[in-house]
Parts: C-alpha cells; structure tokens; sequence
C-alpha cells in the first residue's frame, strides 16, 4: 500500500514539475497583508504544493500520534483487565474445590423436568 502512494506522489511531482517549466511568465500576487509582487508562476506553483505537502504531513503526524496514544492506553487497560482476570482466577481457585466427576449433579432423563417422579 505505501508503494502505491509513492508511486502517486511521484507522479504527482512530475506533472508538477512539468507544469512549472512549461510556464515561466511573472505574475504578480498578493496575499492577506503581503502586497502585490511580482514571482515566476512556476517558484508559485511549487511553493503551494510544498506548502500543501507540508500541511498533509502535519495532518498526517498527528493522526499517527493520537493513534500510539490510543493504541498505548489500550494497552494498559488490556494488561489492566488481564491482572484482574487472574486474580479473580486465583480467588476462585482458592475459595473452592473443584467438583469431582462423582459429585457432579446428572440429571435424570425421561421427565420433562430432569428429575425422576416416583409414585
């Protein structure tokens, strides 16, 4: 899968890079308080798609961080859940014998309610 996106990144950069060479004339830009100057509309191009790039990195790290952190937390309540269960293990295990096979209880078969009536 990551393949594929560079695979789609590189592509990507050649089309832009094509489209940065294929158009050199200035055109004059103004953003926000920054006033009108004048720049190559290819140095513009390539500066968006960095800026773009470096914008979906960000996004990117950030996703990549809150799911460690959810993923860490998860393991703690997994180890959590895991101490619990052996403990209640070990309390079950002590508090009481296991029932051996001739102690168990067996239904007796032939009545609709399993125990036998006698007349």
């Amino acid at each position: 899968m990551a393949g594929i996106g560079f695979f789609l990144a590189l592509v990507f950069a050649i089309i832009i890079a094509i489209f940065a060479v294929q158009n050199v004339q200035p055109v004059s830009v103004s953003f926000l308080f920054w006033g009108p100057f004048s720049t190559v509309s290819s140095v513009l191009v390539l500066i968006s798609a960095a800026l773009g790039a470096l914008v979906m990195l960000l996004i990117g790290m950030t996703r990549e961080t809150q799911l460690r952190w959810r993923m860490r937390s998860q393991g703690q309540q997994l180890k959590q859940a895991q101490a619990q269960v052996a403990q209640l293990e070990a309390a079950q295990a002590s508090a009481a014998p296991p029932i051996a096979a001739t102690e168990a209880v067996v239904p007796v078969t032939g009545s609709p309610t399993g125990t036998e009536v006698k007349p």
